[in-house]
């Protein structure tokens, strides 16, 4: 996968980022808090832009099991 751009995604790049956002908000119960919705998407994009682009090691991270690296 390859990033175009520092806001452009391949489609294979916002599936994976989609599927991420969606394991890790049904894990966080966020299905009704938009707030906390748009806070885990902006931490998947800033992780992702980072350079973790594994898919594991972004839900480890935004699970809390890894510490984030600023």
């Amino acid at each position: 996968m390859t990033q175009t751009s520092h806001s452009t995604f391949e489609p294979q790049e916002l599936a994976l980022l989609q599927r991420c956002y969606a394991g890790v908000s049904i894990q966080r119960r966020l299905l009704g808090d938009a707030d906390e919705a748009n806070r885990l998407a902006a931490q998947i994009f800033q992780l992702y832009r980072d350079g973790v682009r594994d898919e594991t090691e972004l839900r480890a991270r935004l699970s809390g099991r890894m510490p984030q690296a600023h």
